[in-house]
């Protein structure tokens, strides 16, 4: 694609157009959609969508009698809504306080109470007599309303029928306790105090929280110079006793003050699937117990997909980390699908080069923690033969189980044990008929750990500036949709709030028209991908369908985008081991199509389940063949009189657009152009 070159009017350059094309490369370009205009209105169709439409605040109010969603929801192309994305900036200021309303006046220590004045007083800026406004109710949070009485304060039960809109006609400041609606207060243009783990990222204030129960050791201030810590520095107690305090999630606005921290005592436990590495590795201690089994089925009073349910080795139960080691007898050569369930979280590896397990051998990682999940992944053999695999898998409390099943047939890209279990049997299950089954038993290892409490340092109150600030604030994960190509792509959100389509009643879609790639090799199909990343759920999902064969032809899964877990709110491509991590600029992520592929379709299936809930695709692309090296790239850049051209590849030049095009002598990357060599109209581009 060939692209003008503006420059500023005072300085008389020439004009320069610059291109970048694999003119060398092997790999041919068959299909391309870029969403650039509505290719279902265009004639002919270019593409079907089912359950297609846009809700805009108004209408949402007014036909789907919801007040929860604090943005558009739609089906659509972006340049069909208001915004795609989250406003970014804050609309007043804000402050995330992990708390617990059960601590009274007699656990809270009088300077954790003094702490909370002050930062109070920042939030209404010193407004003397302020009106407070308690979502659910003052009773909420305790001890912390009397304190608010007593500083000169009128303290306020939230009124729900209070549009969110409206909710600073109530008061001075709200507080979102625990029990307030998800999202309330989100966009208030009065300040906010965010008090329940779970509704902070539907506050757009941090990514979701956890309410955990400690004994908390000392507050320490963080920002002794800001006006909330009212001059107060250095450490003192919090309560007495253990609470189960809001923590805030790992990650926070860009910007944000972290006023104070809690130190949180952790006792030896395993939250993760780094924490088994470590266990097995020997790095943290542990008490070892072993056990040879049959199957990989093994569970602690959770549930999964199959029922011989294994107990974990020496009996252990509640806080565990598990390695199943064996062998894989491989009969026929090719591409496999395996599926691993699991509570918490566990990987799978397989030694398919047969020099060891490494990163490189992972074909699933589900990193929970989460109820049991399925994950899926594939394995390609390149010989029949024996090949070492191991599990490993965690559960960080309560129930756990782990599974691990393959697909009875070659090919790849399954991904329906829970839809057709029939398609799938359990490693080392009785009479497999899958050419990849377990050879010998099974050697499981359980890993309790063990050793001395750790502390760590939380944060505990955290500080947003509001709009008229220096700088001013930014709420999390904040702005909109970017490096989409051209002025179109297409995006859902808030996808179940209205009904779905009667053809499939659990998503919307969008289906392109059938391409010929009869008799073409390596044909692959390339997406640009984004997302916002505040409050996915694993029920949350965009699937890339392929229809090999034309829509009568049985579908494959390519990719299942989702949140990892429940509790892990990004969205990634769950059956690639969490690859293609989205954020809110579009990335490409490449899919392999199955051989024989003939009239192929491809199709987007998506539901989400609210307003900062998003995803778009964009700049569809269907290859084959094999690409010689990366595209060359060149680029233009002003320096004073001069131009610079940075590229890679050849450079080349002509006068006009049509050529002729010949390489520029003895050029070499950064290339500088002076005036003088600017003296009419010049086109560039890089060739491979």
């Amino acid at each position: 694609m060939y692209k003008p070159h503006t420059r500023p009017a005072p300085v008389a350059f020439a004009s320069i157009l610059l291109a970048s094309a694999a003119f060398c490369s092997a790999q041919e370009l068959i299909y391309q959609e870029k969403f650039n205009d509505d290719g279902e209105a265009a004639t002919p169709k270019r593409y079907t969508t089912t359950g297609r439409d846009v809700y805009e605040i108004p209408r949402i109010r007014s036909e789907l009698s919801n007040t929860d969603q604090l943005g558009p929801i739609y089906w659509a192309h972006n340049f069909e809504v208001s915004f795609v994305g989250v406003p970014a900036p804050t609309t007043a200021r804000r402050m995330l306080f992990a708390w617990d309303a059960a601590i009274d006046a007699t656990t809270a220590s009088p300077e954790v109470l003094q702490l909370w004045d002050s930062s109070v007083k920042w939030l209404l800026n010193n407004k003397a007599g302020a009106k407070i406004v308690v979502s659910p109710n003052a009773a909420a949070i305790g001890v912390l309303a009397d304190r608010l009485t007593a500083a000169g304060y009128t303290v306020v039960d939230d009124d729900p029928a209070v549009a969110e809109e409206q909710i600073e006609t109530q008061g001075d400041l709200l507080i979102h306790a625990v029990g307030a609606p998800g999202s309330r207060g989100a966009k208030a243009k009065i300040p906010l105090i965010a008090m329940s783990s779970p509704d902070l990222d539907d506050l757009v204030v941090s990514s979701i929280g956890t309410a955990t129960a400690f004994e908390a050791g000392n507050a320490t201030i963080a920002a002794p110079t800001h006006p909330a810590a009212g001059g107060k520095t250095g450490s003192f107690p919090v309560a007495t006793g253990s609470f189960t305090w809001q923590l805030l999630g790992d990650q926070l606005p860009v910007g944000s003050t972290v006023l104070a921290t809690l130190t949180r005592r952790i006792p030896p436990t395993i939250t993760a699937l780094t924490n088994v590495d470590a266990l097995i590795s020997g790095a943290k201690p542990s008490d070892k117990a072993t056990a040879s089994v049959a199957t990989l089925d093994f569970s602690d009073a959770s549930a999964g997909n199959y029922t011989d349910d294994n107990p974990l080795p020496g009996g252990v139960a509640g806080n565990w980390g598990l390695r199943v080691a064996g062998k894989l007898n491989v009969t026929a050569a090719g591409t496999y699908s395996f599926a691993i369930g699991t509570d918490d979280g566990g990987r799978l590896q397989i030694d398919a080069d047969k020099n060891g397990f490494a990163a490189s051998d992972t074909i699933i990682e589900s990193l929970g923690p989460q109820g049991h999940t399925l994950a899926y992944g594939n394995a390609t053999f390149a010989a029949a033969g024996v090949y070492d695999f191991q599990v490993i898998s965690y559960n960080s409390g309560g129930g756990g189980d782990v599974e691990a099943s393959v697909a009875k047939t070659a090919g790849g890209g399954k991904a329906n044990l829970a839809d057709v279990p029939d398609d799938w049997e359990l490693l080392g299950t009785s009479g497999a008929v899958s050419p990849v089954k377990v050879q010998g038993a099974l050697d499981a290892t359980s890993y309790v750990p063990t050793g001395a409490t750790e502390e760590v340092q939380v944060p505990f109150i955290v500080l947003l500036n509001g709009p008229n600030d220096t700088p001013p604030g930014a709420v999390f994960g904040g702005g909109p949709f970017t490096a989409f190509e051209g002025t179109g792509f297409f995006a859902i959100a808030g996808g179940n709030k209205w009904p779905y389509p009667p053809e499939h009643d659990t998503y919307r879609s969008l289906t392109l028209n059938p391409v010929n790639v009869t008799g073409k090799t390596n044909v692959k199909v390339t997406v640009a991908l984004a997302a916002t990343f505040l409050d996915f759920e694993t029920s949350d999902f965009l699937d890339i369908v392929a229809y090999p064969k034309g829509l009568s032809s049985d579908p494959v899964v390519l990719a299942h985008y989702s949140a990892p877990t429940d509790a892990t709110k990004y969205f990634a491509d769950t059956t690639h081991s969490n690859t293609h991590r989205l954020d809110l600029n579009f990335q490409d992520a490449t899919y392999d199509i199955p051989a024989g592929a003939t009239d192929l379709v491809i199709e987007f299936r998506a539901a989400t389940t609210f307003w900062n809930e998003i995803v778009g695709f964009d700049n569809v692309r269907i290859t084959s063949g094999t690409a010689s090296g990366g595209a060359p790239t060149v680029s233009i850049a002003r320096s004073g009189t001069d131009l610079t051209l940075t590229f890679t590849g050849t450079l080349e030049s002509a006068p006009s657009i049509t050529g002729q095009w010949n390489a520029v002598p003895g050029a070499a990357s950064p290339l500088v152009l002076k005036p003088a060599q600017l003296t009419g109209a010049a086109f560039y581009r890089a060739k491979q």
